[in-house]
């Protein structure tokens, strides 16, 4: 018998054993990712601990558009499995009290080291393990990809983190995500010093009058310090929370920028009513849609237009085209870089940005950028949102008598802009629940399809803005904005792993040392033709000792 048929006669048939569900728990092709800078750590044996020697989930593979559906359920896949088995054992019930407990992990506090030094050695390794993984998945999310694309996985991330799920596009929401309890979340990640927190006025007023989701909009806010080139990039992430609710809305907007401000102006005859006469409130009708409700007709748009030449687009693909993949990857409503400064970088008024709808196209086209920008695809899309900007371009009578009316019931009398917003705010502060979400309704934010925005020193003095209608400003447990930082980075990774030595004994540094030998040779053996006898050999004394030292962890051992 051969060194092949010996390899898959002792290996192979264990398909249940601790060996393949350990094989499992590491990504089937490991790149050669290796910092310049990275440390090393000697143990007490002369093992050596690397970057690699942390398990590695695939980042591409774990969002929502990786689901695969059974029947009308998400199925998840192999490697969002992995990660959510990894992640669902740091500790934390809500994302304030999970960022505690991994800076606990970061700095190893006595707390931490006596928790990860228990009687269970099994549980200590899996748990160590689990917080390596957070760091190691977090840190290439942010370091391996451009701003828009690291945003889509980082949601997928967090939803994995706090036992929700991602939000499909077309879901009638401006949250991207929800945590294990249903709230509803948007997360913003820009660099340090460049947050905003903004987005529909229309969405974010229907998303607060909605019933079963406590009247609240929860945003995740996280800024990112980072240096070094390109993947070698370490450095800090900062994290913030607030709580968008029908009680604090209006004063924290009136303490936005002017034309965000102008969100919150409700109308004269409105007012006078106490919210019951609205006679010539222009219709929702006509103003601009808001984001999702514009992303429904470019949606149709670019249907009809793909539908009509199916067969040349799919040659072009070399592979059947998923028409609700792309809409996720386009990401119509939410995101900002597909659209260009002409018209304020608003759906239904700017044109697509070839630079930013090139990248979302290119995984499509085998990574070949200049294929994905030539293509027939390329082209549709640019078309469909050309002919919703016709569809909704601004002129005529109809939007002069519209303007007028504007100004008639918004911009009355001689008041001053603070005057107007002020006594708007008031009314709003003193109505009761239901009056609000009228008021939401009402407001000129919702009818003109209005833009607000917090910039980052604003979000930092959320609760000074919010005053006495804090109402929930922050969940339970949390008094203020700031939730703290993660430090991350391959050599960042490296103090921590000096500090658990203890925990990851020889045993576990050893199984994924092998199966790092394993797996390489593994493929070289298949690629060169089954011929290489020697990687073979290597193969087979790599798995002998992985079964070895997972002899010694096994529960009961």
């Amino acid at each position: 018998m051969n060194t092949f048929d010996q390899l898959l006669e002792k290996h192979y048939p264990k398909k249940a054993s601790y060996l393949q569900l350990l094989m499992e728990m590491v990504e089937k092709e490991m790149d050669n990712f290796e910092p310049k800078n990275k440390e090393v750590l000697k143990e007490r044996l002369g093992q050596a601990l690397t970057w690699d020697s942390i398990p590695e989930i695939p980042i591409s593979e774990i969002g929502w558009s990786k689901l695969d559906t059974e029947g009308s359920q998400p199925v998840a896949s192999e490697q969002r499995t992995q990660l959510e088995q990894f992640l669902s054992k740091i500790a934390g019930n809500n994302i304030q009290e999970k960022i505690v407990s991994l800076n606990k992990f970061y700095s190893m506090d006595d707390e931490m080291t006596a928790g990860l030094m228990g009687d269970n050695s099994t549980e200590n390794i899996s748990k160590a393990i689990s917080y390596l993984v957070f760091y190691k998945t977090l840190t290439q999310i942010i370091t391996h990809f451009n701003a828009s694309s690291a945003g889509f996985s980082f949601e997928s991330f967090l939803a994995v983190l706090l036992g929700g799920k991602q939000i499909q596009t077309g879901e009638g929401t401006i949250a991207d995500l929800t945590d294990a309890q249903g709230t509803p979340i948007s997360l913003k990640l820009y660099k340090e010093g460049n947050l905003e927190v903004g987005g529909s006025f229309t969405d974010l007023a229907v998303d607060l009058a909605k019933d079963g989701i406590g009247n609240k909009m929860q945003y995740v806010c996280v800024t990112k310090t980072l240096s070094g080139p390109d993947l070698e990039q370490e450095g800090r992430l900062d994290w913030y929370l607030f709580q968008f609710t029908l009680e604090n809305v209006y004063n924290i907007l009136a303490g936005s920028s002017k034309k965000s401000r102008r969100n919150i102006l409700l109308p004269i005859t409105f007012m006078e009513s106490q919210g019951e006469k609205i006679e010539g409130l222009p219709s929702k009708a006509l103003a601009l849609p808001s984001p999702r409700e514009l992303e429904q007709v470019f949606k149709q748009n670019l249907n009809d237009l793909v539908q009509a030449d199916l067969e040349a687009v799919s040659a072009e693909l070399e592979a059947k085209l998923s028409l609700t993949d792309l809409f996720q990857a386009i990401d119509f409503a939410h995101n900002e870089n597909l659209f260009t400064k002409t018209g304020g970088k608003i759906p239904g008024k700017s044109p697509m940005a070839v630079g930013e709808l090139a990248r979302v196209l290119t995984p499509l086209y085998g990574g070949d950028k200049g294929k994905a920008k030539g293509s027939l695809l390329f082209q549709y899309i640019k078309a469909a949102n050309e002919k919703l900007i016709a569809s909704y371009k601004k002129g005529g009578e109809q939007e002069e008598l519209r303007s007028q009316q504007i100004g008639d019931l918004y911009f009355y009398g001689d008041l001053s802009d603070d005057e107007r917003f002020d006594r708007s705010r008031a009314f709003y502060n003193a109505a009761s629940p239901e009056l609000k979400k009228r008021c939401l309704m009402a407001s000129l934010g919702y009818v003109s399809s209005g833009h607000f925005n917090l910039t980052q020193t604003m979000v930092q003095k959320v609760a000074q803005l919010a005053g006495e209608q804090a109402g929930e400003l922050f969940p339970s447990g949390q008094s203020e904005v700031g939730l703290g930082s993660i430090e991350i980075g391959a050599s960042k990774i490296q103090s921590v792993l000096n500090k658990i030595s203890e925990v990851l004994n020889e045993n576990i540094f050893d199984i994924f040392s092998n199966l790092k030998v394993l797996t390489t040779n593994l493929q070289g053996f298949f690629a060169g033709g089954l011929t290489d006898d020697a990687q073979a050999t290597t193969a087979i004394t790599a798995a002998d000792s992985i079964e070895k030292k997972t002899e010694k962890i096994r529960p009961g051992k």
